[in-house]
Formats: structure tokens, sequence, C-alpha cells
């Protein structure tokens, strides 16, 4: 039994694995609990999923896949906000326009000659490729994030459970759901390289879900979230090793399955 916990940990490979999930973990958990108590887990699927045609654009050229993911995530955005500023159509339209149109380029553009074979790891990351260069990406990202959502703690929880009382107290719920948006994107871009556009997703939402299930107080259901956004990551590259499965994939599962487990003990979580 100890053999099998440890055998993994002998590569450098998992090892620098295990540094990127855990580092994500940081932020990943923690904003997942924001982005489902502001009801935007459609937009953190979108933002993932509109990024795609950056992603490859940096391939074709041979550019970083973080700075193809920042400039798709950037454009994404820009659409979304371009097309919602029509009153008859709305932001979940402008959703749902930009990002089918972006990831149906992404999805051409992948399908291009001249486009190397790296969709795989476009769609679902390279989690066990990643090198110091990409875990000090990740780092920094993450560590933003999470300093970002620690300093914001209070407004965003009054915008969150009160927005009439936020704007009494001179706390404006639109400026602070914008920052909210913002930091989402900047966690994307850091999860991208190790999850992929497709997977990413699991390790932000699934674990805050299962947070906000367990605990009844905000600040424990964000500590929890980062705590099994890790367990997560963990139960994901072991599976890996030894069942010799995609890396990704796993913690993409494993992070799903943790939420699972947690559906019958549904709670309410207040600040």
């Amino acid at each position: 039994m100890l053999a099998w916990l440890t055998d993994p940990l002998a590569s450098p490979v998992v090892q620098r694995a295990l540094a990127e999930v855990l580092l994500l973990a940081i932020a990943c958990g923690p904003l997942g609990v924001w982005v489902l108590l502001y009801r935007d887990a459609y937009a953190a699927e979108s933002l993932s999923h509109g990024m795609l045609p950056g992603l490859v654009v940096a391939a074709l050229v041979g550019a970083p896949l973080v700075l193809g993911a920042a400039a798709g995530v950037l454009v994404a955005a820009a659409g979304i906000a371009l097309v919602a500023r029509d009153a008859r159509l709305g932001s979940e339209i402008g959703v749902a326009v930009v990002v089918s149109a972006l990831l149906g380029l992404g999805g051409i553009l992948a399908l291009a000659p001249e486009t190397p074979p790296r969709l795989a790891e476009l769609l679902f990351g390279d989690l066990l490729g990643v090198d110091a260069t990409d875990l000090a990406v990740a780092g920094v990202l993450a560590a933003v994030v999470a300093l970002a959502l620690a300093g914001a703690y209070r407004p965003l929880a009054l915008t969150g459970f009160d927005r009439d009382s936020a704007r009494a107290l001179g706390t404006p719920p639109l400026r602070w759901e914008l920052a909210l948006l913002v930091l989402l994107a900047v966690t994307t871009v850091a999860a991208v390289q190790g999850l992929g556009n497709l997977l990413l997703v699991a390790l932000i939402l699934a674990p805050g879900a299962a947070a906000l299930r367990l605990c009844r107080r905000l600040p424990a259901a964000l500590a929890l979230a980062a705590a099994l956004a890790g367990l997560a990551g963990i139960a994901g590259l072991w599976l890996s090793f030894h069942l010799e499965i995609a890396a990704g994939a796993a913690v993409a599962l494993s992070a799903v399955a943790i939420a699972a487990v947690t559906v019958p003990l549904g709670g309410r979580t207040s600040h």
C-alpha cells in the first residue's frame, strides 16, 4: 500500500504535475465558491471554451499557450461585452453567440493542415508536460487571484449575499461582479496549460460546489474548496499513474466525483 502511494512521486514528471495542480487549487477552489454564489457558472464555462482560437493560433506560430489563452479570453470578453450592449439581446445571448462562434472558429483552425498535431493538448491540457516556466506562471497567477480574493472578501460577500445592502453601503454590485469575472479569466489562463480549455472548469466549479454543501460559513467553504481541489489533483494524478490514463481527465473526474459524493449533504452557506 505504501509503495502504491509513493511510487508516483519517484517521477519528476509527476512531481511537477503535482506542484501544478496544488498551485492551481489555491485559486480554483475559492474562486469556484464565489462563481457559484454569483451564479456565474455559465460564464466560467464560456470563457474557457471561447479561448480555443487563441490557443490554436499560439500553436500555429509556436508561441506559449498561456499567451494564446490570454488573447483568446480577452477577445471573448470583448465580444460578449459588445453584443451585450444591445438591450434586445442581453449578456446571456451575447455569451452564447460569441462563444459558439469562437469555439467553431477554433475548431476550423485546429483542423487546418498547417496546425501542429496538438489539438488534444489544447482541449484537454498536458498536465504531465508542464515545465519550470509553466509552474512559475501558474504560481504567480494563482497567487494574484488568491490575494485578490482575500483582499476583496468583504465587498464580494456583501454583493453575493445582499445586493441591495451592498449598494447602500457604497459597494456597487456591478463593479465587483466584473472584478470576479476578471479573476475568473486570469484563473482560466493559469489552468489551461495543465487542464486544457474543456477540463479546467471542473477544477473550478466542482470543489466549490462540494464545499458549499458541506459548510455553513463562507470562510470555511473557501478554505475547504481549496483543500478539495488539491485532493482532486492528488487523486487524479495517482489514478493517472497507476491506471495509465490521461492526467487532466483523471483530475477533472476526481473533482466531479468529490462533488457528486456531497450531493445528499445539501446545506445553506452564510457569510
